[in-house]
């Protein structure tokens, strides 16, 4: 059996997330886990990076929007780069793009976060 592994690293001040694959309930609980960790550890900034995802079923929102919610409750702060376009148009279908900044590159998202601090 494989256990899935969520790839991170901090730059910049934030955690940048890479999500590689189907974003489902498992895929999803998983990124959940490592950022509700990262926040519990004081961390506050987050990039979720989608450049390896093609597919979001419902759960995978759901969990988004929970991270979404979560990162709020704190005071932290939320970005996404590299959504396909089919990704992106999900994303502003649900009301999630209204909270979460969309960057189309990493580099652009993580000079975010240095000149919103």
């Amino acid at each position: 059996m494989s256990y899935l592994n969520v790839r991170t690293r901090q730059a910049d001040g934030a955690l940048v997330v890479y999500i590689d694959g189907y974003l489902n309930s498992l895929l999803g609980e998983e990124v959940e886990r490592v950022v509700q960790e990262t926040l519990d550890s004081g961390m506050r900034n987050f990039l979720l990076n989608f450049e390896g995802t093609r597919l979001i079923n419902s759960i995978g929102i759901s969990i988004i929007i929970d991270i979404v919610e979560k990162i709020m409750e704190r005071n932290g702060m939320l970005a996404f780069c590299a959504l396909s376009r089919i990704n992106r148009e999900l994303f502003q279908m649900t009301g999630v793009a209204r909270y979460v900044r969309v960057f189309e590159r990493e580099e652009e998202a993580l000079g975010y976060f240095g000149t919103s601090a």
